[in-house]
């Protein structure tokens, strides 16, 4: 899947809409003011979170150490780039993080003394929540698009999570609909909350500020990323965008339909509405939003039969999604901006159907998107991450879980202000031995590391030392030094050849040693120093 994929939606349902209309709204005309102010906004400020600092990482502490050097060992998702220093739509861009760092004593400062105390940066990055409703408001009563919905109907047809940095990069998110998560707000008097697919948290209150609070409030708490502003958009506004471009051409290799209702083979009663011949054809906002929301997508085979087209699931239409949003960015991106009809179209159809929180500035933020626009490159500038999921059916059926290996955390941390190569202590093992290895892999544990007591001396080493050492393989420079950042006094250092980039030993010899939850600079010797 390109990692190029999301940009579209980027353009077509969200951001692009701020991006667009900051644009717009440096002309400062009446009509456009005046469309501006129809754009609802909810009063979120005291629900969003604040962005967090920068957590500190090996990096930050190791002296001589500017990057990482880990590889990831998942395989680089398309379109990776480490983030480090990146930021946000507000603040001062890389300057201010210059300062940021300058003040809080964190990597790329002059002053690299050992023990010099590193504290976090500040905040790098904000979190956008984008929403995407499956409404019907507006359609006509036999429209096929209102199969199996209400115009009570606000479920999140589409969940995304957006990082914009400072530095003018940014990381997606997407959040399937199914996955099973602890609804906010739900709990009962023994404080246990209510299991649900995530989706449905957008369909329990009856104003628009009610649903994206409880939205806010459930992804915050099952993914533990804070979020900063919030968007939504309906499915309208994919339709009249798609016509406001002039259409979307697309290519299908051989007929397609939505499945029909009851047997049928009449079009108009499919579950959608959506019928196209094969070849090559362009797709006005109806056919278009018919073919993105189908759920059933059949195929006719050369002898004239009907069957089903790929997997029939939410993620395999996520995807199709994905892909038609790609197509349809590559088209209609390039002269997106020089139009002024089609931009004043999209200002018409933002004030419309888009609603933000009241934490987004709609003119100035809008502005500073459509600034950064032109000189983006979305091969570089970008970044798309999945969370991996399994099918789940207790206690939600035909739910998704996240899978429990490491994968997702690093995604999610990408959403926290970590890289994805960093070393931070959740990705670090560290095996206490010697004298009160217990308490020792005890308070090392509650700083995040996976710490356990393995011995009284260290696996591989046939003369323990006397005072308090760590052992770290030729590649586990940062690992080692992020462990003894937080060690009072500092350790010495020695080699050791069976340990991995992440796995530490930590010997604690005679003498007092405390773990403190602080950082401070230290100076690890390089591979070529290490005394096995």
């Amino acid at each position: 899947m390109s990692h190029r994929s999301w940009r579209a939606r980027l353009i077509l349902i969200s951001l692009a809409a701020l991006t667009l209309l900051g644009a717009v709204a440096t002309a400062g005309s009446a009509f456009v003011l005046l469309q501006l102010g129809r754009i609802e906004r909810h009063e979120l400020a005291d629900v969003l979170t604040s962005a967090p600092q920068q957590p500190v990482t090996a990096a930050d502490v190791v002296i001589g150490q500017t990057s990482t050097a880990l590889g990831n060992p998942d395989g680089e998702p398309p379109g990776h780039t480490a983030e480090g220093g990146g930021g946000g739509t507000t603040g001062d861009g890389d300057g201010a993080a210059d300062e940021a760092d300058a003040a809080s004593g964190s990597a790329g400062t002059d002053n690299q003394s050992p023990g010099q105390p590193v504290l976090p940066g500040s905040p790098t990055g904000e979190n956008y929540l984008l929403v995407g409703i499956d409404s019907t408001l507006g359609l006509s009563a036999d429209d096929p698009l209102r199969a199996g919905h209400s115009d009570f109907s606000r479920l999140a047809d589409v969940i995304m999570v957006i990082r914009l940095r400072n530095d003018g990069t940014a990381a997606m998110m997407s959040i399937p609909r199914d996955l099973a998560a602890e609804i906010a707000g739900t709990s009962d008097i023994t404080g246990i909350s209510q299991i649900a697919k995530i989706n449905s948290a957008y369909n329990r209150d009856r104003t628009t500020a009610g649903r994206a609070a409880r939205m806010i409030d459930t992804v915050e708490e099952n993914l533990e990323i804070t979020l900063q502003h919030f968007i939504e958009v309906d499915f309208q506004a994919f339709l009249r965008l798609v016509d406001a471009v002039g259409g979307v051409q697309m290519t299908f290799s051989q007929p397609l339909r939505d499945q029909p209702n009851g047997g049928t083979s009449s079009p108009t009663e499919s579950r959608s509405g959506f019928v196209t011949k094969a070849g090559t054809h362009v797709l006005d906002g109806r056919q278009a939003l018919a073919y993105v929301r189908s759920r059933h997508l059949e195929e006719q085979s050369p002898d004239g039969t009907w069957q089903r087209h790929g997997i029939w699931n939410d993620l395999a239409r996520n995807d199709r999604q994905r892909e038609f949003m790609r197509i349809a960015a590559e088209q209609v991106a390039p002269g997106l901006l020089a139009s002024p009809i089609k931009l004043l179209s999209i200002l018409d159809i933002a004030a419309d159907h888009l609603s933000t929180s009241d934490t987004l500035s709609i003119v100035n933020d809008g502005r500073r998107l459509a600034s950064r626009f032109p000189g983006i490159d979305f091969d570089t500038d970008f970044e798309e991450y999945e969370l991996r999921v399994q099918d789940v059916h207790d206690p939600v059926r035909w739910s998704l879980g996240l899978t429990p290996d490491p994968h997702n955390q690093r995604v999610l941390d990408v959403f926290r202000g970590i890289g994805w190569d960093d070393i931070v202590e959740s990705r670090v093992t560290v095996k206490v031995t010697g004298t009160a290895r217990h308490r020792l892999a005890a308070e090392l544990s509650e700083l995040g590391f996976d710490a356990e007591a393995a011995g009284a001396i260290p696996e591989g080493v046939d003369r323990p030392p006397v005072g308090t050492v760590v052992y770290l393989s030729s590649e586990g420079r940062l690992a080692a030094g992020l462990l003894a950042s937080h060690l009072v006094p500092v350790p010495d250092f020695a080699g050791h050849d069976d340990l991995d980039a992440t796995t530490v030993i930590l010997h604690a010899g005679e003498g007092p040693l405390r773990v403190d939850a602080g950082y401070r600079r230290v100076d690890v010797p390089t591979a070529e120093q290490l005394v096995p």
